[in-house]
């Protein structure tokens, strides 16, 4: 085994493919910072380009700009409430009330340490469980996957700003957008009222930009006035702020870690699922849960140091089944199909320098990809303060051509300008736009392994699963934590209140 991670770093000491993976990371950053395109796209344009090429060194080019997306993506979450892609949805929670208030620096310098530790910690792992992993991923079924959309669907009333019900009619609203388009098990239309278009339902990442760039740029227009309020020149922190952060959460860092790396070892839930998990596991393990969606950096640490570490996971189905393990790993199996490498459990013992290349270069394209970001932080976290006649036209331009770049139809130009108006109403009669957006991440999720545990399993499915009906009970107590400690330090305070009061 050490023949082979010495082998898999000696196949990218070669100067094509240390030019490739510099190219690929800084392209990877440029192309993640456009709202809708993400790594996925990314990767998608590159494969035109990989033939007649080193193995390792194109592999390098196209896992290096898909390592340097996840913090592209991020920048524009934080800074101007845009996602680069649905997977840095979470970032947005927390990241961009840092911006409003003056930490985008310490906000980017986070991101892009935490995405670094993630995607180490991932690698690591990875290559420690290689062994291990296999077995404990075919064991899981449905049910595992519904209690995991479940838990994540658990956030919500962190972001229901004192009414639940609010809260829940966001969320219910996103569930219903979800279940536009066909039935995933029946092919049923449905909510389509007989158009072509809404028969593939509607694009999470048009939704997504509509709702929270055009939204956000609504406000600024009618609001008037920069997206902070402040010189151009005064950030109240910096980039190594952010940095040190990191590493005084590094037990969050570890959680989030191991947490994205499991997920990306289950086939089909993807990094977008795993980012808002990553944000619900921070805030019921946090001992100020109700500091989260105001500007807390715990909420920009976890979410990336899990999407770091998603993409380690996510190698193993596709090297070892042959099962991407996300919508980025598809990409890299049709890659590995024209390279002539056949993903099976061969790739785990007959080719293992092959996939100690691929840890290998998310490490190294990790670091380079933070090395660079820390540099950038400092430029970029002056951007939101410019002139509104500046931002708007420039976040509306970059946001209708990435929701037309998606699918490359003017209806999702449209549906993200219909979005954009319901995400300005939701902000001006404080409905929570996250809510909404995570049923509608989830729901597509809990409806299919809903539909397979029920035919599997019958209709007492979870009482057959012993792993899941584990999980959901952890899922419970994990809930309920943040309920409990608030009710502990509401008597703790009348307790005192009443002592005061008898005393004097």
């Amino acid at each position: 085994m050490l023949s082979a991670v010495v082998d898999g770093l000696t196949a990218l000491m070669t100067p094509q493919a240390i030019l490739f993976m510099v190219v690929g990371v800084v392209y990877g950053i440029a192309v993640g910072i456009v709202p809708g395109l993400g790594g996925i796209v990314a990767m998608a344009l590159l494969l035109p380009f990989i033939y007649g090429h080193e193995p390792a060194a194109t592999l390098a080019l196209l896992i290096g700009c898909h390592i340097a997306t996840i913090w592209g993506s991020s920048v524009t979450s934080i800074l101007f409430n845009v996602p680069g892609s649905a997977k840095s949805l979470a970032l947005t929670f927390d990241g961009y009330p840092m911006t409003q208030q003056g930490h985008a620096s310490r906000a980017l310098g986070a991101s892009a340490t935490a995405a670094l530790l993630g995607g180490v910690i991932g690698a690591v792992f990875l290559a420690i469980s290689i062994p291990i992993v296999r077995p404990v991923m075919l064991a899981l079924g449905p049910s595992e996957y519904l209690v995991m959309a479940l838990w994540g669907l658990t956030v919500i009333a962190t972001f229901s700003d004192g009414s639940l019900l609010k809260g829940l009619i966001a969320t219910a609203l996103g569930v219903s957008l979800a279940f536009v388009g066909m039935d995933p098990v029946t092919a049923t239309p449905r909510y389509t009222f007989g158009t072509l278009f809404l028969l593939d339902g509607i694009s999470f990442p048009v939704a997504m930009i509509g709702m929270f760039a055009i939204g956000e740029m609504i406000k600024l227009y009618v609001r008037g006035g920069a997206i902070i309020t402040r010189d151009v020149g005064q950030l109240n922190s910096t980039t190594m702020d952010g940095v040190r952060d990191v590493f005084q959460h590094k037990w969050l860092v570890f959680r989030s870690s191991l947490l994205g790396l499991w997920i990306g070892v289950l086939p089909g839930i993807g990094a977008s699922v795993g980012g808002i998990a990553a944000y619900a596991q921070a805030v019921q393990t946090s001992r100020t849960p109700e500091k989260f969606g105001t500007g807390t950096v715990e909420g920009v640490i976890a979410p990336d140091a899990t999407l770091g570490a998603n993409e380690g996971g996510g190698l193993l189905p596709t090297l070892a089944l042959g099962i991407p393990g996300g919508e980025s790993m598809a990409i890299l199996l049709i890659a590995f199909v024209a390279l002539g490498i056949v993903p099976g459990p061969q790739m785990l013992t007959e080719h293992l320098d092959v996939v100690f290349s691929l840890v290998w270069i998310i490490v190294i394209a990790s670091a380079l990809t933070t090395a660079i970001g820390l540099v950038l932080s400092g430029y970029l976290a002056r951007l939101p303060g410019l002139n509104p006649k500046l931002i708007i036209p420039l976040v509306m331009s970059i946001s209708l051509v990435g929701a037309y770049a998606t699918r490359g139809q003017m209806g999702d130009v449209f549906v993200a300008g219909i979005f954009g108006v319901l995400g300005y109403f939701m902000i001006k009669y404080n409905y929570s736009r996250a809510n909404l957006v995570i049923g509608m991440v989830l729901a597509g999720m809990i409806e299919r392994t809903l539909h397979l545990s029920i035919s599997n399993y019958g209709d007492y499915f979870i009482f057959e699963r012993p792993v899941a009906l584990i999980m959901l009970i952890i899922m419970i107590v994990t809930t309920a934590l943040p309920f409990i400690r608030s009710a502990r330090k509401r008597r703790a305070l009348n307790g005192k209140l009443s002592t005061d009061g008898a005393a004097s």
